[in-house]
């Protein structure tokens, strides 16, 4: 089974959506408040990263905390 990491993408303007979306699929995105979600291997996580930095209309790029074993509920 492959392990996927969630990556949380911040842009500037929804034009981004389309340039993002060449990159990787989207799982989730809001225009309000200006960010789109992204799932992929692990694997693919590092050179992925960078081509979406290298968007001018992206601000910020980051992985989500929630596939940090910190930050897992026990139940």
């Amino acid at each position: 089974m492959l392990k996927r990491k969630s990556v949380i993408v911040y842009f500037r303007n929804p034009k981004a959506l389309k340039h993002i979306e060449s990159i990787n699929a989207i799982t989730y995105f809001t225009k309000k408040k200006k960010y789109a979600v992204l799932y992929m291997n692990e694997e693919e996580v590092e050179p992925k990263i960078k081509l979406l930095k290298e968007i001018k209309l992206v601000r910020k790029v980051e992985e989500s905390m929630a596939d940090n074993e910190e930050y897992q509920l026990e139940l």
